[in-house]
């Protein structure tokens, strides 16, 4: 019987092996098999990345003004030390990477719009900016940041061997100053700065704050800002989308008391902001960011109330449920005008149409292209629709 039972055994084995494989869904295969989808997935996380190119190296700017001079890392389309190379760029794209801080994707994502034009890739110089962490053991000597105080404009922490504290929004400020010097880029006539996610909301209060828009206008250049799939907004008055789903009013203090607190509303804004343009009033910041050009891009399914990295705080959670409902609400914020004085806002909103909280759907879309780069013949893969001008309810 011993023999017998052994092969009982291994032929119960055998059987369980073959079920458990006919049972496990596979990639699809030339008989176009369903792929298995995992059900306990998120379906609007960034898919898992392809095999990545060869590295691109970062390259180190010296920013700040003489006697308080810093290094900080840039990753960039083109050398930065070959003055030559950028006597014909036209365009200026300042990307700002998402939470993951990987500012060599963000550049990538932008330059693989126009892979293979070599006239657009001569006039068009991409940078990405990479703001550090302590942890990141190779920019010891340069500012870093606490988490993503960076996003929040917060000053860079104080610690010896590194700079002195320095907000981010002034590190904005400092590469605008470096590429506009004279001679630095002759021929420039557009800046874009944009931002995915964490670094959309650098962007878009980096656009209601800063003090040097009118000054960069007022010498010919063009600006704007891209914002897309932001988590949450500054607002500029007390209003928040209803509950009710229709109209804006006051949200109730008793739910959130702290949900006017910067970096969601204007009070309680940090002292580095105050000193930096935080001066002006509600109703100045209001008229001034009103006549800045901003294009809104919000994912159709970036819809996911519960996906990881999502700002559940009461500040972000009284702007809406995800970043579709907040960007949504923003948008029907402004076009309803409600800063107070505030004229008709120089605005494009748009829905990137299938696309989640990924930030290479985002901007390989035709409305994230012409924002970037102006009109061309672009490599895009997903379709945009209009943000109405008036919006319901």
């Amino acid at each position: 019987m011993k023999p017998l039972s052994y092969f009982v055994c291994a032929l119960l084995l055998f059987a369980a092996s073959a079920s458990a494989t006919a049972q496990t869904p596979g990639p699809s295969g030339p008989d176009g098999d369903a792929p298995y989808i995992n059900p306990y997935s998120d379906p609007y996380a960034s898919p898992a990345p392809a095999p990545r190119p060869s590295p691109l190296i970062s390259q180190r700017l010296e920013l700040g003004a003489p006697g308080h001079r810093y290094p900080f890392p840039i990753y960039a389309s083109l050398p930065l030390d070959a003055p030559a190379g950028l006597r014909k760029v036209k365009r200026l794209v300042i990307v700002v990477h998402d939470e993951r801080r990987d500012a060599e994707r963000s550049l990538r994502d932008i330059t693989a719009l126009y892979a293979g034009q070599t006239r657009v890739a001569a006039d068009t110089l991409v940078v990405a900016p990479r703001f550090p962490s302590m942890v990141d053991a190779a920019l010891r000597g340069m500012p870093a940041w606490h988490r993503t105080g960076w996003m929040e404009g917060l000053p860079s922490i104080a610690v010896r061997g590194r700079p002195l504290p320095r907000s981010s929004f002034l590190i904005l400020d400092d590469l605008l100053r470096h590429f506009t010097a004279p001679d630095r880029l002759p021929s420039l006539q557009t800046i874009v700065l944009a931002g995915h996610g964490a670094g959309a909301q650098m962007v878009q209060r980096y656009a209601v704050l800063n003090p040097l828009d009118e000054s960069l206008r007022a010498t010919g250049l063009g600006i704007s800002y891209l914002v897309a799939n932001a988590e949450s907004y500054l607002y500029l008055s007390p209003l928040r989308p209803s509950r009710t789903g229709r109209g804006y009013a006051r949200y109730e203090r008793g739910i959130c008391p702290t949900y006017e607190h910067y970096r969601y509303g204007l009070e309680d804004m940090p002292a580095v902001l105050q000193a930096y343009d935080g001066r002006l009033g509600r109703a100045q910041l209001a008229s001034r960011y009103a006549l800045r050009h901003v294009t809104y891009l919000l994912g159709s399914a970036d819809n996911n109330p519960e996906y990881r990295g999502l700002d559940k705080s009461c500040g972000a959670e009284a702007e809406g449920a995800t970043p579709l409902a907040r960007g949504l609400g923003y948008w029907g914020y402004e076009m309803r005008g409600h800063g107070r004085n505030a004229p008709k806002p120089a605005r494009h909103g748009f829905t990137v149409e299938g696309i989640g909280h990924n930030e290479a759907g985002m901007y390989a879309s035709a409305c994230a292209a012409k924002a970037l780069l102006g009109s061309g013949d672009w490599a895009t893969s997903a379709t945009c629709k209009a943000l109405p001008a008036q919006p319901r309810g």
